[in-house]
């Protein structure tokens, strides 16, 4: 090489070498901090996913209807469960536990007068086929609710999702509910609608002083059971798949609440048996691994509504786990039947009118179309572990029922009258339905499920 031209190979090789360095430098800082480049890539993924479904939740939470403190059916006061007493009259309490049913003092005083029972007795859940006629010289004892509500005054009764008739106040009522009593009172169904109360098949219902105000753009959607509905083999097995993996998850929930609660002072006297024996701490985490593991029966029931203004079917599923033979495991659920068009479309060019046209076919009808777990309940699972007295709560799968469905104010929203064993008690409670779970609207009717013998102390 000639003397001359070293001078450019020499500037060539330091520009290609700050070329490169230069290039290094802008690679190492265009690296993720955070790992390599797939992880970030999946961690993106991950981050969108969350995002869209957070999006998703809120618009679905902003369509829910407004809750308890908000609706219409609150401007109409309390609601109250109602019970069939008769072919022309209902019964409901208003408050429940005044006294208690054996006080060597009754409050009340007096001497109340036995109602005559009807030939037929209804609605056995109520548990309010036995009435009393209080002494009026007890009237100032009782709440401000019932010295508030005269004989003659007229409450509205809803007695299905599109029929509510008015219900005059007959006389005030105590009903025993177990080891206590409840005030409430006894009510007549007018000559001119008997005829719209004895067609309902129904016995239990609900009732307020007032109407409910009507939503100002009524629902298209009708609130009732789907009893045509029927699940595919397909639409089956995706149903028991999401309610295994969530009965893992609360089974994990719970044990690690009472792992968390076993150095509790109570703890030691609660794993002994109460009532029936019942499984301890060891042992119900050893079923609880067996449950976690696959080795559970499931079986359970499913119940189709149209409880929405969308009109698509949502599913009452009450599931039951076994282990050799024994309940170890209860749960309630619902889900959606998600709806597919029959008719291809571009929704998003497609105009109103189009969009109102399209067709649409059940879930269930189609065998790649999704059930979706919108909410689920297994307080009865906890109650179990808890070594609480629980009866035959297990034995069967109508430990939760639903009794009624309404739509007072015809918002396409339903409100469900629900009846639930709670081991020690059953309870029977309106709730207003929404997506994100059930909301409940009044304090429960609830009674004990003992017997009345076992309310006297020894």
């Amino acid at each position: 090489m000639r003397r001359k031209n070293r001078k450019w190979v020499a500037t060539g090789v330091a520009l290609y070498l700050f070329v490169m360095w230069s290039a290094y430098r802008w690679g190492v800082a265009q690296r993720p901090t955070d790992g390599n480049i797939f992880e970030h890539i999946e961690r993106e993924a991950k981050r969108k996913n969350a995002e869209a479904r957070a999006k998703a939740l809120a618009k679905e939470a902003a369509a829910q209807p407004k809750l308890a403190g908000e609706s219409r059916l609150t401007a109409a006061g309390p609601a109250f469960v109602a019970a069939r007493y008769d072919a022309t009259h209902v019964v409901f309490m208003v408050s429940a536990e005044t006294e208690s049913r054996f006080a060597s003092s009754p409050q009340f005083g007096g001497t109340p007068i036995k109602v005559p029972a009807p030939a037929k007795l209804s609605a056995p859940l109520a548990g309010l086929q036995e009435l009393w006629e209080p002494d009026s010289h007890a009237f100032h004892f009782f709440p401000e609710i019932v010295q508030n509500t005269h004989p003659g005054e007229q409450w509205m009764l809803s007695v299905s999702s599109d029929a509510t008739i008015p219900v005059t106040i007959d006389r005030t009522v105590i009903a025993p509910t177990g080891c206590s009593l409840a005030l409430g009172f006894l009510a007549s169904v007018p000559p001119d609608r008997q005829a719209v109360f004895a067609s309902s098949s129904q016995e239990y219902f609900v009732v307020r002083r007032m109407q409910v105000e009507s939503a100002e753009a009524p629902a298209q959607s009708h609130v009732a059971d789907i009893s045509q509905w029927k699940a595919s083999p397909v639409f089956r097995k995706q149903i028991e798949q999401q309610l295994n993996q969530r009965m893992q998850q609360e089974v994990a929930k719970i044990d690690a609440r009472l792992v968390a609660n076993a150095a509790s002072p109570g703890a030691s006297s609660g794993e002994l048996p109460i009532g029936p024996a019942r499984p301890r701490l060891k042992e119900w985490i050893h079923a609880d691994h067996a449950l976690i593991r696959g080795e559970g029966t499931l079986d359970y029931d499913i119940r189709a509504l149209r409880l929405t203004p969308d009109g698509d079917p949502r599913l009452f599923v009450r599931a039951r786990w076994k282990l050799v033979d024994s309940p170890v495991f209860l749960m309630t659920a619902w889900f959606k039947a998600e709806r597919f068009k029959t008719e291809s479309a571009n929704t998003e060019s497609a105009g109103t009118e189009d969009l109102k046209k399209a067709s649409f076919q059940p879930a269930a009808a189609d065998p790649e179309a999704a059930a979706v777990l919108l909410s689920a309940d297994s307080s009865w699972s906890t109650a179990l572990r808890e070594s609480e007295p629980t009866g035959t709560l297990g034995d069967r799968l109508d430990f939760q029922s639903i009794l009624n469905e309404f739509d007072a104010d015809h918002d396409g929203w339903a409100e469900l009258l629900i009846h639930s064993d709670e081991g020690a008690s059953t309870a029977i409670t309106l709730y207003l339905y929404t997506d994100l779970g059930l909301v409940p609207m009044k304090t429960p009717l609830r009674r004990d499920s003992q017997a009345p013998a076992s309310c006297v102390d020894p």
